[in-house]
This record gives C-alpha cells, structure tokens and sequence, in this order.
C-alpha cells in the first residue's frame, strides 16, 4: 500500500500541528517499476513546506548492491543523526568496516547517475520476476485468492478466500504456518504484519528467488492446501 500524494502532506502538516517525528522506513524505494511516476519521498517534501526538520528517513543498499551488505543509511535532522550515531557507537559499535569500504568505494566510482541507471536495472528484473509470479497466481489461485499486483518490491501480498462466502473472513496463519509448510511452501501469514496478531486470511509471498518453474509448482501445491480446507469448511 502507498499513501497518496495528498495523504502524504496531510501527515507532514500533522507532525508539524503535533510535533511528531516520522520515521520514514524506505528500503524498496529504489526498487519501484510501476507505470506511474513514482511519488516523492516525505523525505523530499518536506523540503517544500514552511518547516523542515521532522522526517528522519531509512533506506537500504541492501536490496539493490548485495543482500549480505546489510548496509543502510538515514537522513534527517542533524541532531537525531548525532544521537543515532551515539547510540550506535555504544551498542554494536558500527557496521563492519569491510562491507562500508566496498560499498563506499563502488559508489565512489559509479557516481549518482551510474548508481540510478543500475536501481532501474534491478527494477526491471524485479518486474520480471513478478510477472511470472502473477502469471502463475492466475493459473493455480484465481478463485482462490484476490490480490492487486506489486508495484514495487520483491513481495505479493495477497488474500486467501478460505470460504465460500467472500464476506467471511479466513484466518491464514495454521494454513501457512502448518499445512502449507508441511507440503514445502514457505510464506508468512498475514497476522505478522499487523498489530495484535489479529486474524487475517491475507499472506505475503516473496518472489525474488524462485525459478519460474519451482513458481508454478509452489503456487500449484498452495493452491490445493486452499481448496483442501475449503473442503473441510464446507463439510462442517
């Protein structure tokens, strides 16, 4: 989900009415493939508005230079960096030295434009890789499932219809995190990603290692746990 244009600088217009900090958490920022021209950051917005100060901003080079890197950056008010660096310096001490040399110097040479031209890159392959996870989601789950296709990112995020009645809510998590995993397929239920642990019939996939074929065949095995419960449900 991506908040609108409008929706952003109403949130920038309330830290300022309420003097909060937003904490901006980007790290797919720079792997969007959408049509549409990607909004600007809070990060950038802000940077219009009659006071500035209030986004501290997270993002990752982890997601388009090397997964192993584990290498981020914040931007943001000067002191909240000053304190994110104090706290640092007395917790893990830093991020290994290696991995910031490697990172430094390759950024170093490509420059910002090479390093852009390199972000559309990994984009595109990523757009890739949703297609034929979308391709293969119609094939096994329609009916099954509804979902609006990623824009963004390397995750499908998507609703089980665990019911014949689409009004009633499914809960996804002893199917994904038991029947579905004993047929070996590994995704997260939804509830992990709401507050509470609340039920949810919704699940989130990732796309970015499987093979095409082992993509049919994961969506092929999901698709039978579903309609097995369902099955079962219909029974009660």
């Amino acid at each position: 989900m991506t908040a609108t244009l409008e929706r952003r600088k109403e949130v920038l217009a309330l830290s300022r009415e309420h003097d909060f900090i937003i904490l901006e958490d980007d790290p797919y920022y720079y792997l969007y493939y959408g049509k549409a021209p990607r909004y600007p950051s809070y990060f950038a917005l802000e940077l219009g508005e009659p006071e500035i100060g209030r986004v501290l901003r997270f993002d990752s080079l982890s997601k388009v230079l090397s997964a192993g890197m584990r290498i981020g950056f914040a931007s943001g008010p000067k002191p909240l960096l000053n304190a994110i660096n104090s706290h640092t310096a007395t917790s893990n001490l830093q991020t290994a030295s290696l991995t910031q040399v490697i990172a430094y110097k390759l950024l170093e040479a490509w420059g910002y434009d090479t390093f852009i031209k390199h972000t559309e890159k990994v984009s595109d392959f990523y757009r890739a890789k949703r297609d034929v996870f979308e391709a293969a989601m119609k094939e096994h789950l329609t009916g099954l499932a509804e979902w609006v296709a990623p824009e963004a990112g390397m995750f499908f995020w998507f609703k089980l219809l665990l019911a014949d009645d689409p009004s009633v809510e499914g809960d996804s998590q002893a199917l994904i995190a038991e029947k579905a995993v004993k047929d070996g397929v590994l995704a997260l239920p939804g509830t992990a990603f709401l507050p509470n642990d609340r039920k949810t019939a919704y699940v989130r996939a990732s796309f970015s290692l499987l093979a095409e074929e082992d993509v049919g065949e994961a969506l092929r095995r999901l698709s039978k746990v579903v309609k097995d419960a369902r099955t079962c449900k219909s029974r009660l």
